[in-house]
């Protein structure tokens, strides 16, 4: 492949990149309780593909990381949730999560990196599209950085002991992460419970679910509802608090459970067996027309027995 041929066939990633850059920039703007810290990308060029094609003895058309996107956020924790925003999109048909790893190399090197394949209207291009993704903590970052800047294609003679000492700082920095987790759990209860103009996010969201109901909810689950309460206005801990609070929506559901009518109580089934934080969100939300739904139900008349 030479150079004008390269160019071409890089067309379809420079699409694909742009793309989901715009998509995750508004990802970001809508949960600004989320610490992203840095957002870098880049297409390899003509001569850096040409290189890893030589060494790796690997056709460039078969490289996965063409393109390449750099996700840096606070916490271990965050980069579960960034890594949502890329699984959510592969409910695509276009979008394929082709791998999808938490990297622990011996040389120090973490990260979660995901590789994606677009097709279809993403790519515009008879052929599919690769993106790599690296999602890292800051401390991950700053590991990172260093050992690119004192390691990476560096022609220098270091003893093992010092390889050593400086893998292990790798180890020492993942316990500090998960440190910072833990602490981050904290800030989220003291958010949660003294502050309820703080924005709300998928951990909020969790907290304030727990707190409430009782309830449990996934992560990933978390970070799809909180865009949708975001969407209609919920973006504060104290709105969404203020929300499962609604009796009247309590009640809504209680009156599904009474429905006589043969569909309404496999309706009414389904509905108990429903966790009450997702019932407030997919009909509390729709409030007169889940109302309008139960007076409809209501209006069936029950099935004669004998009929």
């Amino acid at each position: 492949m030479n150079r004008i041929e390269f160019l071409r066939f890089r067309r379809s990633y420079d699409r694909v990149l742009r793309q989901v850059l715009l998509d995750l920039e508004f990802f970001i703007e809508d949960l600004v309780g989320i610490s992203v810290y840095a957002v870098t990308h880049r297409l390899k060029t003509f001569e850096s593909a040409l290189e890893k094609s030589k060494r790796l003895k690997l056709k460039i058309d078969e490289m996965q990381d063409i393109a390449g996107i750099r996700i840096v956020v606070a916490t271990s924790d965050e980069v579960e949730v960034l890594a949502r925003f890329f699984s959510r999109k592969a409910d695509s048909k276009d979008l394929t999560i082709k791998s999808d790893k938490v990297i622990a190399k011996k040389d120090g090197y973490r990260a979660r990196h995901l590789i994606l394949e677009f097709s279809g209207h993403y790519s515009r291009s008879m052929y599919p599209a690769f993106v790599e993704v690296q999602i890292l903590t800051l401390l991950q970052s700053t590991f990172n950085y260093i050992s690119r800047a004192w390691i990476y294609k560096a022609d220098r003679a270091l003893t093992e002991e010092w390889y050593s000492s400086f893998q292990k700082m790798s180890s020492d920095l993942a316990e500090i992460d998960q440190r910072i987790a833990h602490l981050q759990k904290q800030v989220v209860e003291s958010s949660v419970s003294s502050a309820p103009n703080d924005p709300l996010t998928p951990f909020s969201y969790q907290q304030i679910v727990t707190e409430i109901f009782g309830e449990t909810i996934q992560i990933n689950d978390a970070v799809d509802v909180v865009q949708m309460l975001i969407d209609v206005g919920c973006d504060t801990n104290g709105k969404l608090q203020n929300f499962f609070r609604r009796d009247d929506i309590l009640n809504l559901r209680e009156q599904i459970t009474m429905i006589d009518s043969e569909a309404g109580q496999a309706f009414a089934k389904l509905i108990v067996g429903m966790p009450i934080n997702s019932f407030y969100v997919m009909f509390g939300l729709r409030f007169d027309s889940t109302k309008e739904l139960i007076q409809m139900f209501n209006q069936v008349k029950p099935k004669d027995e004998n009929s």
